[in-house]
C-alpha cells in the first residue's frame, strides 16, 4: 500500500474539487457521502501503508515516494534538483495521516448533523476536504519547501472556515485575525527557509537519488560553523511555532476563531492547523538539537503559554472559548515537552489530545444544537438528564483532558511531565518550568471540571428552552472518540507503572527512527521518582477538580474574603492578560502611525511631486501653445529674430 501513498493527500482534493465544482447541483446525501467517503478512503489507504511500514521493520521505518521533478533547472549532467514532489511515510507521518484521516472522518460525519440547515453545506464540506487535504501535504512532505505550501494553503483554509458565516462581521474578523497573525509567523518560516537554502543547497530532508548533497536532516550539525545561524533558524521557526500552534505572543487569534462552525474548531484543533507547529518542530528536531539556547527558549515559550491560557480558561463563561484556552495549553504541554527534547513524547501527547478534544468539541456543539445555539455556561445546568449519551462521552473527555488514571491524557501529559524533570537534571532551568507545568495541571483540572459542573451538573438555567438529544450522526462520532479517548493512551504505558526496568514506552520506541533527540539531553529518572512525578499529578489534579466542587457544587455562597482575594486575578484572567491591548499599544497602533505618515508622505510629497510635474509640463505647454498662432508672417519673423539672435551669439562668442 505504501505505493498508493500518494492517494492519501489525493482523494480529498479529489473530494474537494467535485464539490466546489458541482456541489450545488448535488443532494445533501452526495456532499455527505462524496466529503466523508474521500477522507473515510484516504484513511483506509493511510492505515495500509502504516501497516506495510510496520512490516518492514526498525532498519526500513523511513520511506520516500518520488512523485516528480519540483524546483528545478538544467538539464542532463548540469541539473540541479532543490527540491521535488515527495512523499515521507515514517513513523512520525504516519502517526499524523492516522490523526488527520481518522478523526477528520468522524468530524466530516459529525457535521452531516450538525450543518444540515446551513445553506452554504456543499461549500463546508469542500473546504473541510481542502483543508483535510493542504494538512496531509503538510505532513508528508519530505521536503521543508513543499511543507511550507501544506503550511501556507492549511492557512488559507482555516481563514475559510473561521469566517464560514462572514456575513457576521465576528467570524469575518476572525478570520481575518487567523490570517494575519498566522502571516506574522510565517515569515519566520520563510526566513528560516532561506537560511536552509544558503547552508544546505537544498530543501529536501533526505538526499536526493543521485544527488551529491545531503538532506537537511542528513546533516543537521552544518550550522555549527556559524553558531548564530544555529540559532537564528529554530528561533525562526518558532516564531512560525507561535502563529500556527497558538504560543505566546501570537495566541490570540485561536479563542476568536470559535466563531467559525463547531466541527471547523474540533477539526482545527484537534487534528489539523494547530498540531502543524508541533508537528514542523518534530519533523526537523535535529536542527533544535544544535541549539540548547533555542530548546529553552522553546520550552519556555510552551510553559507560560499553557499557564496563561489555563488561567484565563478559568473564567471563561461561552462554552467554546474555555475549551479553545484548553487547546492553546495543551499545545504549551507539547511545546514544553518538544523543548525538553521529548519529541517522542510531545507527539504522543498530539494524538491523545486528538481524541480527548475532538470529544470535547463535539460535545460542545452537541450541547449547543441541543439547547437552541445558546453557549454560555451560565445558562445551561442539568443537561445530564436530557442528553445523557453527550453527557457521559464528554466527561471520558473531561477526565481524559485532566489526567485521570487510566484514560489517554494521563499517559502522555505525566510523560512530558517527566521528560521535563528528566531534563531539569541536566539544565536546571527546566526544572523551574516542570514546576509551572504542575501548576498547570491543577489549573487544568479546575476550569474543566467547572465547565463540566456548570453545563451537566444541578438545576436547568435555560428557561423556555427544552434541551434534547444530538441525533445519531452526532452521536456516533462521540462515541468512537470517547473509546479512544480512553483507550489511546495505553500504547505509552511507562514501563515503571508495569514493574519493568526500561525508560522509553512503546509509542516512543515507534517513533524513534523519527524523533530520537540527537544528544543526550535528558537525565535518566529512577522509578521511584517517576512514581512520585504521578502521584504529584494525580494529587494536584484531583486537588482542582476538588476545588471546583468547592466552588461550583456548594450550596453555601463563597465567602467574601476569599472573593475579595481572588478579584485582582480574575480581572486580569478576564482581561486575557491583556496580550490584545499589549498588541494594539506595542505593534497596531505604531504600525498604524507609521501607515499613516507613510500615506501622508504619498499624498504630500510623492502624489504632490507628480503633480507638480503635471502643472508644469501643462504650463509650458500653454506657453508654447500661443506660439502656434497660425499666421505665416508670425513664423517669418520668428524665423527671423532665431537667425539673427544665433548670428549675435557666434559673434560674440569668436
Amino acid at each position: 500500500m505504501i505505493d498508493l501513498l500518494w492517494l492519501v493527500p489525493v482523494l480529498p482534493l479529489a473530494g474537494a474539487v467535485a464539490l466546489l465544482a458541482g456541489g450545488r447541483r448535488l443532494g445533501r446525501g452526495a456532499v455527505v457521502a462524496t466529503g466523508t467517503g474521500s477522507v473515510a478512503l484516504a484513511f483506509v489507504v493511510a492505515a495500509g501503508a502504516v501497516t506495510d511500514l510496520v512490516a518492514n521493520g526498525p532498519a526500513m521505518r523511513g520511506v520516500e515516494v518520488h512523485l516528480f521533478p519540483w524546483l528545478a533547472w538544467g538539464s542532463g549532467s548540469d541539473a540541479v534538483t532543490v527540491a521535488e514532489a515527495g512523499l515521507l511515510l515514517d513513523p512520525l507521518s504516519a502517526l499524523m495521516i492516522l490523526v488527520v484521516t481518522g478523526i477528520g472522518t468522524l468530524i466530516h460525519l459529525y457535521s452531516s448533523g450538525y450543518m444540515a440547515g446551513d445553506e452554504g453545506f456543499a461549500r463546508y464540506y469542500a473546504y473541510l476536504n481542502l483543508f483535510t487535504f493542504s494538512m496531509l501535504v503538510l505532513v508528508l512532505a519530505n521536503n521543508l519547501a513543499l511543507l511550507f505550501v501544506g503550511w501556507e494553503l492549511v492557512g488559507f483554509c482555516s481563514w475559510a472556515l473561521i469566517g464560514f458565516w462572514f456575513e457576521r462581521k465576528a467570524a469575518a474578523a476572525a478570520g481575518q485575525k487567523a490570517f494575519i497573525t498566522n502571516r506574522v509567523g510565517d515569515l519566520g518560516v520563510l526566513a528560516a527557509l532561506f537560511l536552509v537554502w544558503a547552508n544546505w543547497g537544498t530543501f529536501s530532508f533526505h538526499a536526493l537519488p543521485g544527488s551529491t548533497l545531503p538532506g537537511v536532516l542528513d546533516d543537521p550539525a552544518r550550522v555549527l560553523a556559524t553558531p548564530l545561524v544555529a540559532l537564528a533558524i529554530p528561533l525562526l521557526l518558532l516564531l512560525g511555532v507561535t502563529g500556527k500552534s497558538a504560543q505566546i505572543p501570537l495566541f490570540t487569534w485561536l479563542p476568536d476563531a470559535m466563531e467559525g462552525p463547531t466541527p471547523v474548531s474540533a477539526l482545527i484543533h484537534a487534528a489539523t492547523m494547530v498540531t502543524g507547529g508541533v508537528y514542523l518542530v518534530a519533523r526537523v528536531h535535529p536542527l533544535f538539537d544544535q541549539s540548547p539556547e533555542a530548546q529553552l527558549v522553546l520550552g519556555t515559550t510552551g510553559a507560560v503559554t499553557a499557564f496563561v491560557a489555563a488561567t484565563i480558561a478559568t473564567v471563561q463563561v461561552d462554552v467554546k472559548r474555555v475549551l479553545a484556552y484548553s487547546t492553546v495549553s495543551q499545545l504549551g504541554f507539547m511545546v514544553l515537552g518538544l523543548g525538553a527534547g521529548a519529541y517522542g513524547a510531545a507527539a504522543f501527547h498530539l494524538m491523545t489530545h486528538a481524541f480527548f478534544k475532538a470529544l470535547l468539541f463535539l460535545g460542545a456543539g452537541a450541547v449547543i444544537h441541543g439547547v437552541a445555539s445558546q453557549q454560555d455556561l451560565r445558562k445551561m445546568g442539568g443537561l445530564i438528564r436530557y442528553m445523557p449519551v453527550t453527557a457521559w462521552t464528554f466527561i471520558v473527555g473531561w477526565l481524559a483532558i485532566i489526567g485521570v488514571p487510566g484514560l489517554s491524557g494521563f499517559f502522555s501529559k505525566d510523560l512530558i511531565l517527566a521528560r521535563a524533570f528528566g531534563r531539569g537534571l541536566v539544565d536546571p532551568a527546566f526544572l523551574v518550568l516542570f514546576g509551572v507545568a504542575l501548576v498547570t495541571v491543577g489549573i487544568t483540572a479546575f476550569y474543566m471540571s467547572r465547565l463540566v459542573f456548570l453545563a451537566f451538573l444541578g438545576e436547568y438555567r435555560g428557561g423556555s428552552v427544552h434541551p434534547h438529544e444530538a441525533p445519531p450522526s452526532m452521536l456516533v462520532p462521540l462515541v468512537v472518540l470517547a473509546i479512544g479517548s480512553i483507550g489511546a493512551g495505553w500504547v505509552g504505558i511507562p514501563p515503571f507503572l508495569l514493574g519493568e526496568a526500561g525508560h522509553a514506552t512503546v509509542i516512543e520506541q515507534f517513533l524513534a527512527p523519527a524523533t530520537l533527540a540527537t544528544g543526550t539531553w535528558e537525565g535518566t529518572l529512577d522509578h521511584s521518582t517517576e512514581w512520585i512525578i504521578t502521584g504529584l499529578s494525580v494529587a494536584i489534579t484531583l486537588a482542582g477538580a476538588g476545588l471546583a466542587g468547592v466552588a461550583y457544587l456548594g450550596e453555601g455562597p463563597i465567602s467574601p474574603v476569599v472573593t475579595e482575594l481572588v478579584a485582582p486575578f480574575r480581572r486580569l484572567f478576564a482581561g486575557r492578560w491583556f496580550v490584545d491591548e499589549a498588541h494594539g499599544a506595542l505593534v497596531i497602533r505604531p504600525l498604524a502611525r507609521v501607515a499613516s505618515f507613510l500615506a501622508s508622505v504619498d499624498v504630500g510629497v510623492v502624489d504632490g511631486a507628480v503633480a507638480l510635474v503635471v502643472a508644469g509640463v501643462r504650463g509650458i505647454g500653454a506657453l508654447l501653445a500661443r506660439l502656434q498662432s497660425g499666421y505665416v508672417r508670425g513664423y517669418a519673423v520668428t524665423m527671423l529674430v532665431g537667425a539673427v539672435a544665433v548670428v549675435a551669439s557666434a559673434w560674440a562668442l569668436r
